[in-house]
């Protein structure tokens, strides 16, 4: 499949319309200084029991604040910068966390995680979303009761063990995220491979700068660590479009496609872009995965509330919930909606809904300060009415 690849598109500039590069800096994802060294010797690594040294690496996190408004989504860091600095996404604390447990002597990799497709909108384009997790692999000699012992995980890290594979191997998933992800399933992924998503985030992040020639460099590099993984293809004809270069961003949403048949941002690129008996399959597998995916759904209801669309955003998120009925997330966000259309009974009900599935007690303060927030809304909007009923009843009696 690779030799079907448009990597001539990589190999010069095209997208900038020049034949200079830019070599992008070295970056060690894992690399671990003093300090970090120190936070483990002697006290973490001296726990004979694997089991136990991963539990206790989790608590002295927590003890030393790495749990406590950590989290920023849009913030992608090396291992010791997120160490450093207590905060990042899900990726710059996976760093963290693998760097600082392999310093422990524990056998730490990444885990790509197998949750349904999720989207962002950002400078007004879906962000098709992924999640990354540590696992720690336990010998095989131990027993099914010493990997399911009770434990006591720190508020903010979400836990999940797996069930062994072929009865050879178990381990543990280490998980940093906002999301309730724990029911799903992931795939180990080699350094490189989070190499190459690292790179991707900072490629968003210097195209949100405007800086395209410095965006374009990451991307290609992304690839290069990673060229079957699709997202990087997809980011690649993004840039493409966006320069009006549209041949070439078919070309690789294409190529995307055939890496990932239900990439929905391929497909939308080719529907954008193509012809005849190609955009009407493209329009029919895009709409049917569209209308399925709650999260798809969500996004795009973000982005009409953003451009003040409020009834597009509420028949978006209506088809969210209808997809996904338990979802606080989106149930606060119809809340939200409904309270901007000032019908604030239903926006109540929604918002009882998302206090009743909340998987946090963060979560549920924020939730429950909404609903006050609708309440005295309600308080305030009701006497204004009645005062407007009775003028007009007198107006009707004169």
């Amino acid at each position: 499949m690779l030799r079907d690849a448009p990597f001539h598109l990589l190999k010069y500039r095209a997208f900038l319309g020049t034949d200079s590069s830019e070599s992008i800096p070295s970056i060690s994802p894992l690399l671990t200084d003093k300090r970090m060294r120190d936070f483990v010797i002697p006290d973490i690594v001296e726990v004979k029991s694997r089991r136990f040294r991963v539990h206790s690496l989790m608590n002295k996190l927590a003890e030393h604040g790495y749990y406590v408004d950590y989290y920023d989504a849009g913030l992608t860091l090396t291992a010791n910068q997120a160490f450093a600095l207590k905060q990042g996404n899900c990726l710059s604390y996976t760093h963290m966390f693998i760097a600082l447990a392999r310093e422990a002597g524990l056998d730490a990799r990444y885990e790509l995680v197998r949750a349904p497709p999720m989207y962002s909108v950002s400078d007004g384009v879906l962000e098709h979303q992924v999640h990354i997790r540590s696992r720690v692999m336990w010998p095989m000699e131990f027993s099914r009761s010493d990997v399911d012992g009770v434990w006591r995980i720190p508020t903010g890290v979400a836990r999940s063990l797996a069930a062994p594979r072929v009865n050879l191997e178990r381990y543990i998933s280490v998980d940093f995220n906002e999301r309730n992800i724990r029911e799903f399933d992931g795939t180990i992924v080699s350094d490189d491979f989070a190499l190459a998503l690292h790179l991707a985030n900072n490629a968003v992040e210097y195209w949100k700068r405007r800086d395209e020639t410095k965006a374009f460099s990451y991307i290609v590099e992304a690839i290069r660590r990673a060229p079957r993984y699709a997202d990087h293809w997809v980011n690649l004809a993004t840039f493409y479009a966006r320069q009006g270069l549209t041949d070439e961003a078919l070309l690789i949403n294409r190529y995307a496609l055939s890496l990932n048949p239900h990439h929905v941002i391929a497909l939308a690129g080719v529907v954008q872009h193509a012809e005849k008996g190609e955009l009407t399959r493209a329009k029919s597998r895009l709409q049917r995965l569209r209308n399925n995916n709650p999260h798809y759904q969500f996004a795009l209801a973000q982005r009409a509330k953003a451009n003040n669309d409020i009834k597009g955003a509420l028949a978006f998120i209506d088809r969210s919930v209808t997809l996904k009925k338990r979802n606080p997330v989106f149930l606060a966000f119809r809340a939200r909606v409904l309270m901007s259309l000032e019908r604030y009974p239903e926006a109540l009900e929604s918002i009882d809904r998302a206090i009743d599935h909340a998987s946090t007690e963060q979560e549920r303060r924020d939730y429950e300060s909404t609903l006050r927030n609708i309440q005295q809304l309600i308080i305030v909007k009701e006497p204004n009415e009645r005062t407007l009923r009775e003028a007009q009843a007198a107006v009707s009696a004169n």
